[in-house]
């Protein structure tokens, strides 16, 4: 009997991951708000229930926010490695490369993603963030010696046009873009960049074959420590001041930091970082779905001619990058 080709599993992996990851904004923005909006509780619930109704008394930092999704993702993940019996042994190599380029670079795109909420809506930001993949072409040609295609190019210029259009819509004022899009696009620029390192470090650094249980630990383990030692130094350090907040958070690090990325580290080994950027566009699709659903976030048409841009580039960049199977 033939055996059945790991690729698949990689593609249902990254598909996977690319939900986990659309439903992790709306968890992160309840925290950051302090709550759910009070029309969308009325939709599923009939009566918005009061202790989620959003309250800006209850909002949350962004360091504090993502430090507890990473701290629980850390404790879920050493759990797991206690129950399968994984080492946590690594080498001093492995782990001062985990805390650089995975805590580091994880914490760094989701700090800069939780900033851009609080400028523009966070289907749009995921959206931006998207570019990625255009900047693994880049990194890859520039450090890792792969041959940047005219494709690659073109990609970039769709791309650079897609967010020219979206950002014309919060120029304009129409469209759900908040109050600051002038601020919360360059940010979301930024996590892209941040992204594409933590992306092919996942790939080419040292920890690249450990196991993934034991990956998450320190990669979440790291980031959480990142996280906090900002949040005490800048004097935003909040525990969650609800139950409801604390069960957002909850989900959020089993979906987001655990789950999703398990997911993911799972997907880039078994199709390699190209063909699972390309399969994660799916993410802003589902991330722009459930804002679209839990904030109201309008899709107009300017807006949504952007983001296909943005995504289109993406995926012509990574078929650019493709290799032949060996």
């Amino acid at each position: 009997m033939k055996k059945k080709d790991p690729r698949v599993w990689g593609v249902i992996c990254v598909i996977l991951a690319s939900m986990c990851y659309g439903i992790t904004p709306i968890l992160s923005n309840t925290a950051l708000k302090g709550g759910l909006p009070a029309d969308f509780l009325v939709r599923v619930f009939k009566k918005a229930p009061a202790f989620a109704v959003l309250d800006p008394a209850n909002a949350m930092p962004n360091e504090s926010v993502v430090g507890f999704g990473m701290a629980i993702a850390c404790a879920l993940s050493f759990i797991t490695c206690l129950i399968g019996r994984k080492s946590l042994k690594v080498t001093g190599r492995q782990a001062l490369e985990m805390a650089v380029f995975g805590g580091g670079g994880f914490t760094a795109t989701m700090l800069l993603i939780s900033y851009a909420y609080l400028c523009i809506p966070a289907g749009t930001t995921i959206v931006i963030n998207f570019t990625y993949p255009l900047i693994v072409a880049l990194l890859s040609a520039i450090f890792f010696k792969e041959r940047l295609r005219l494709p690659s190019v073109l990609a970039l210029v769709i791309a650079v046009f897609g967010i020219a259009l979206i950002s014309g819509v919060g120029a304009s004022g129409s469209g759900a873009l908040g109050e600051r899009p002038a601020l919360g696009i360059p940010l979301a620029l930024l996590s892209g960049i941040a992204y594409a390192v933590y992306f092919l470090a996942g790939r080419h650094a040292s920890y690249n074959k450990l196991d993934t249980s034991a990956a998450n630990f320190w990669i979440t383990g790291s980031a959480a420590v990142i996280c906090f030692v900002i949040a005490l130094a800048s004097g935003r350090f909040r525990l969650p001041p609800t139950g409801f907040l604390r069960l957002v958070l909850l989900s959020s690090g089993i979906l987001g930091y655990m789950i999703g990325l398990r997911l993911l580290l799972k997907g880039i080994r078994l199709l390699g970082s190209a063909p699972a950027s390309a399969l994660n566009t799916l993410e802003p699709v589902f991330a722009s779905a459930a804002s679209m659903l839990v904030f109201g976030e309008l899709m107009t048409p300017l807006k949504a001619a952007g983001a296909a841009l943005v995504l289109i580039g993406a995926l012509i960049s990574i078929l650019a990058m493709r290799k032949k199977p060996a």
